[in-house]
């Protein structure tokens, strides 16, 4: 039976979207299987605990742009039920930045969270995880030593930034960042175009009125380094 490009293309958003779930399923093994060997390992008699560290960097970082794909294809199909509700964002913010403890112990980076317990906002918060998430894993990279995670509301909506005392972005990327949150530009082709084009439909699908949300890079700060800054209607 004759097959239209249309119907090709379907057949294989579908195969891509289940092979992504094994991939991911198998990723989800070798993250348990990294964290038992560290586990295992003392910290003054193994030689490899900073390889296991940037190992687990690794597979968590393809195990998120999974994520971000696959929920980028299932919102495109219309199949994501967004699941908007009232969170503490202190606790929110916590419980991402702990999914990331055994990397900031073993890389021995310091961290600071600064948000007001009593500030709630209304989020997706698997759709905020994943926004959250890409924005520390691309301080993790870059850092020397230190994470910031703030939040605070705005008149304009819930500012959230997440900064590191690294070298900051480099200049392509700020000039560019404009063009990143479109999927047509060959910037989303790296991983923080990625990140970029991920939180901007994160964004968007928490759109409250006529107020839109949006995210910027930018250089400087608290710490003198990169900063995400992610604004949430």
């Amino acid at each position: 039976m004759y097959r239209n490009r249309q119907q090709i293309g379907l057949e294989m958003a579908s195969a891509f979207a289940m092979v992504a779930h094994d991939i991911k399923n198998s990723l989800g093994v070798l993250l348990r299987n990294i964290g038992l060997i560290e586990d295992g390992c003392q910290p003054d008699a193994c030689p490899m605990r900073d390889q296991c560290a940037d190992m687990e960097y690794e597979v968590r970082s393809i195990n998120n742009n999974l994520v971000k794909m696959l929920t980028l294809y299932k919102v495109e199909d219309g199949e994501y039920m967004l699941n908007v509700d009232a969170h503490s964002v202190a606790e929110f913010l916590n419980e991402v930045m702990l999914e990331h403890s055994v990397i900031l112990r073993e890389k021995q980076l310091n961290y600071e969270i600064v948000c007001d317990p009593d500030l709630y906002w209304y989020f997706d918060r698997n759709l905020m995880t994943g926004v959250i998430g890409n924005a520390l894993n691309n301080a993790l990279r870059y850092t020397r030593d230190r994470i910031r995670l703030t939040a605070e509301s705005t008149d304009e909506g819930l500012l959230l930034v997440v900064e590191d005392n690294g070298e900051g972005f480099a200049q392509f990327m700020l000039d560019q960042q404009e063009s990143a949150s479109r999927v047509e530009s060959g910037f989303v082709n790296n991983n923080t175009g990625l990140g970029i084009y991920f939180t901007q439909v994160a964004l968007d699908m928490h759109r409250h009125g006529e107020k839109r949300g949006r995210v910027s890079l930018e250089n400087g700060g608290e710490l003198a380094g990169g900063r995400f800054l992610i604004l949430l209607p």
